[in-house]
């Protein structure tokens, strides 16, 4: 089973798209010391964790995390990001990988995630004025089709 996480909020771009996949989801806190708590309540067991997060600077396009860097520790995911990558390609989904982690919110939900589950990747994809209506109905779509 997979979980979905986005950050709480009608208007981010991250609960929309989680809440147009469907399946399981959590829907996290817009601040340190609550996503902290949200993400370490989270008490089921998934085979995979896959988070959503907003970054201003991409246009239809999304960004993978491969790691996470926080308080002073480096940890990189288990998700087999090829894998997901030779899916998004199938999609014509325009993406990128990066292993310079933000220093912002989704950076310390990931760590906390990562601490639970090696399993997780975390995704940032555009603001909704920097993405098109086709771009966003291809998105859902597609992780649709990982549940």
């Amino acid at each position: 089973m997979i979980l979905f996480t986005a950050f709480k909020g009608i208007n981010n771009t991250s609960f929309q798209l989680v809440s147009q996949i469907g399946g399981q989801s959590e829907f996290l806190t817009n601040s340190f010391r609550g996503v902290a708590k949200d993400v370490c309540g989270i008490e089921a067991q998934y085979d995979a964790v896959i988070m959503f997060g907003i970054d201003k600077n991409l246009k239809n396009k999304i960004r993978i995390e491969k790691c996470t860097r926080y308080n002073g520790e480096l940890i990189y995911t288990d998700f087999d990001v090829v894998v997901l990558e030779d899916r998004l390609k199938e999609y014509g989904i325009s993406y990128t990988v990066s292993d310079n982690p933000t220093r912002y919110l989704c950076n310390a939900a990931y760590y906390y995630m990562l601490k639970k589950n090696l399993n997780t990747v975390f995704v940032h994809i555009p603001s909704i004025g920097k993405m098109n209506e086709d771009f966003i109905n291809t998105l859902v779509a597609f992780f649709k089709n990982y549940l």
